[in-house]
């Protein structure tokens, strides 16, 4: 599934209350569905602010595809978020520090705690953001 948005926060609400049923029928639990839905959630948050600097109207592209494996690790949902935003630094995905409490920048802590995989790969000017979260 590809679904097309604008750079607008107000995009979120909709992008909630879509995510959780499509990982419910793919066969997420309701704690799963809501970790999916809250990564997502700060992912696009993120492009928002950071790639594109609170500009509305830039694009944003997401596609989800199920995860079909033979063995049941391997099932899941894959989430790739693509914006055409400003290239992130290169510590941005480092996350914070072990222990290290602070207001703000928790996003990426948030999307790492939430699925199995959070990737980020920049190819000519375009970033892409995947993340993948195994059924259990």
């Amino acid at each position: 599934m590809r679904i097309e948005l604008k750079s607008d926060p107000q995009v979120l609400c909709g992008v909630r209350g879509a995510i959780s049923p499509i990982a419910g029928a793919i066969g997420f639990k309701e704690e799963d569905c809501r970790a999916i839905t809250l990564a997502l959630d700060e992912a696009i948050t993120n492009v928002i602010r950071h790639a594109y600097g609170g500009k509305p109207g830039r694009r944003i592209e997401i596609e989800l595809s199920k995860l079909n494996g033979a063995k049941q690790e391997q099932a899941g949902l894959e989430i790739l978020l693509f914006d055409r935003g400003v290239k992130p630094k290169p510590d941005s995905f480092k996350g914070l520090p072990p222990g290290e409490l602070r207001s703000g920048g928790l996003g990426l802590h948030f999307m790492r705690q939430s699925m199995d995989k959070v990737v980020h790969t920049r190819v000519g000017s375009t970033n892409r953001l995947r993340m993948v979260k195994f059924i259990r």
